[in-house]
């Protein structure tokens, strides 16, 4: 019975890791500030914003920083065609409000999802003490992972094909669902938030965000099924 609860346990956990995995990617690559520069002169788009890039770099890393708590306030002065002023409206804060409150909760299921692997990890070492206990747990985790792979950045491929296909749809199908979408509308003609935040830079870093969980996870993945072969190849040359 103990062994069937800690298998399901790491099944349950495997899963878990994945997206733990996405989540971590989120936290590494949505606030680089290197990467961030690259972007905007790849784009070229300080004629549209009227901004320089150091300025549209300083603003986007406020609204980050403010996203993930690292500050309380998202007042940065930036210089739009030669006058300066604060970058961001009420509006465009009280929007940042809601995804500050979106982040947090990833963030509280991220240390959750973190203390039930490490509970089944406990699980697993009381429930599997022998070698052939221990193969066994290793031949399931093998099993699960690749399952588990498979459907969770399937999932993610198939909405990466839709963000890619039709990027407006994708983006107010998600605000919809983890947002409010009337109050995540905004007029670029009036928000200077909406022009430093194109689609192209978002699509730009969804892609990495998504190369870097599915590398990490591949390789998480491709461990596991290694060592389920390496116990398969030591139980044939002991029974040989």
């Amino acid at each position: 019975m103990l062994k069937r609860i800690a298998k399901v346990c790491i099944a349950i956990s495997l899963v878990l890791m994945m997206f733990v995995i996405i989540l971590l990617s989120v936290g590494a690559f949505s606030g680089n500030a290197r990467w961030l520069r690259r972007e905007y002169e790849k784009l070229d788009i300080n004629g549209y914003t009227g901004m320089s890039t150091e300025d549209q770099c300083r603003a986007f890393m406020q609204m980050v920083d403010f996203m993930k708590g690292k500050t309380d306030t998202m007042d940065v002065k930036v210089t739009v065609d030669g006058e300066e002023m604060l970058m961001y409206n009420e509006r465009e804060i009280s929007h940042m409000h809601d995804v500050r409150r979106l982040y947090k909760g990833l963030t509280v299921f991220k240390y959750c999802a973190c203390a039930f692997m490490l509970l089944t990890v406990v699980l697993g070492v009381i429930a599997f003490r022998s070698r052939a206990d221990i193969a066994e747990s290793n031949a399931f985790a093998a099993k699960a992972a690749v399952i588990a792979f498979s459907c969770v950045f399937g999932f993610i491929l198939l909405l990466g094909l839709w963000a890619l296909i039709d990027f407006d749809s994708f983006w107010a199908a998600f605000h919809i669902v983890f947002l409010d979408l009337e109050s995540s509308t905004f007029d670029p003609a009036v928000s200077r938030m909406i022009r430093i935040c194109p689609a192209e830079l978002f699509r730009d870093m969804v892609i990495r965000i998504f190369a870097a969980a599915f590398a990490v996870s591949a390789a998480v993945t491709a461990g596991l099924v290694i060592l389920h072969r390496s116990d398969v190849r030591r139980a044939k040359k002991e029974r040989a």
